[in-house]
């Protein structure tokens, strides 16, 4: 039972992680939103883009470009 439960928070919270995210992007791409979004050290990747962008510093600059454009 205790898995189970687990297992729906789980889904649960990335649910509210889209969720946030989608409120980010649609508040202009807000970059500081999108990054606060990330662990220190996490990845926002686009391969078939070609983007690379790891920790709050280069996420944030790489979603203010996409912000500009």
């Amino acid at each position: 039972l205790e898995a189970r439960i687990r297992r729906l928070e789980d889904i649960e919270a990335i649910k509210q992680l889209k969720a946030r995210y989608g409120q980010a992007c649609d508040d202009d791409h807000n970059p500081d939103k999108v990054a606060a979004l990330f662990v220190p050290d996490g990845l926002w990747e686009g391969r078939n883009i070609g983007v690379h962008a790891r920790g709050h510093a280069a996420i944030r600059e790489y979603i203010g470009g996409v912000r500009a454009s």
